[in-house]
Parts: C-alpha cells; structure tokens; sequence
C-alpha cells in the first residue's frame, strides 16, 4: 500500500503539497510522526524493539509506538492508528497527552504521554512492526538505553525528567 503523507513547512504550516513515503521529500519541507510513550499504574514504560525488516533503526528498542502521520490525518488519530497495529493497543484521544512537538529535519514529531492499565496479555505486536518488547522503570530504562541498541533522540533526557 502507497503512503502518502501531506508536507508542512519548517513552522508546521500545511503547504498543499504531499509525499510518498519512501520518495524524497521536496526541499524545505516537513512530514509529521507521532510517538508514544506508555506508563503504566505501577509506573512502568513499554518500549517496542522495532522488526528486523524495518528500514529505519531495524532491531532498535523505541517507545511503545512511532509512525508516520498520513494524509488528511490528524496526528492523534495516526497516533491511535499507530499503537494498534504496532502493539494491538487500543486508545482513545482523552488517553493521549501531547507533551511537545520537536522539529528535526525532515519531520515535525509530535511526543505523546500516554497514562495506561497495560498489561503483558494485552499487548499483540505485529511482527512486521515489532520484534519484542518490555516494561521498564524509569531507572531501568536509563541503564537499558546505555546497554542496548536503543533509538537516542535529543528529547529524551528533558521528556523523564517532566515526567517521573
């Protein structure tokens, strides 16, 4: 299936242009992406370690779910779509607490926080998406980013420390 996603300018203003995933994306131009953090009541995240066959940091550990929005999309509801074909995690747009928005070339990624009952018997990931997972502590989860391949973006130190 073709993905197309519409392009933002570098302030995330809409510029009526879209894109195919996988094709350049025009110069100056900004596709968006959505990832979420779940925390469960006994304050544990869910981490993804994304397939094998994933073009993009294949075989990485990464937040519970990150895709791309695509056209005509709002990015909580990409962010709904997304949690439930990666981890068959079922959400609702009251559940979802955006915490910023962070612009890095070529995408404007919006960051969600996400306060949920999970448990391990809940969770089905697509293996075309998603290798494994695992629940961490916040400390926990400091040490495994530093022991395994794990994504690093610039946002992660700041995003724990707000949200212990």
């Amino acid at each position: 299936m073709i993905e197309i996603w519409d392009l933002f300018d570098k302030d995330n203003r809409p510029t009526g242009e879209t894109a195919i995933r996988g094709k350049r994306i025009p110069g100056g131009s900004y596709h968006r992406v959505v990832e979420g953090w779940i925390r469960t009541p006994d304050g544990k995240y869910i981490l993804q370690k994304r397939a094998r066959c994933k073009k993009n940091y294949p075989g990485f550990w990464s937040c519970t779910a990150i895709g791309s929005v695509i056209a005509g999309e709002s990015p909580e509801d990409a962010m709904i779509r997304e949690m439930e074909e990666e981890m068959g995690i079922r959400l609702t747009k009251e559940e979802l607490d955006l915490e910023r928005i962070i612009t890095e070339f070529p995408a404007h990624y919006y960051i969600y926080r996400i306060e949920k009952d999970v448990k391990e018997e809940d969770i089905r990931p697509d293996p075309e998406e998603v290798e494994d997972f695992v629940f961490l502590t916040r400390d926990e989860l400091r040490s495994w980013s530093e022991e395994n391949h794990m994504t690093k973006l610039s946002y992660y130190e700041d995003f724990f420390k707000k949200w212990p």
